[in-house]
């Protein structure tokens, strides 16, 4: 769903899909991804419409004018 988004208390237009096991997939512009100044195995704190809380940003596919971003969540997982 798109709308405004706020990553790391930035508010941004982008468009949020879920990803995954609890993951979360955001679509922002190049120019938003260059303001950010965000890095792959950084914490991210991502609020929306459909999502809130801290994750791990995994990866990013840059597609010009635009640049997915892949965030999963920050639970750890343990053998039982």
């Amino acid at each position: 769903m798109g709308g405004p988004v706020k990553l790391n208390g930035v508010v941004i237009f982008a468009f949020v899909a879920p990803s995954g096991e609890n993951g979360v997939g955001v679509r922002v512009s190049t120019d938003d991804w260059e303001r950010l100044g965000l890095f792959p195995g950084q914490q991210v704190r991502v609020e929306g419409n459909s999502v809130s809380g801290n994750f791990l940003l995994a990866s990013t596919a840059e597609e010009p004018p635009l640049v997915w971003l892949r965030f999963r969540p920050l639970t750890s997982r343990i053998a039982s």
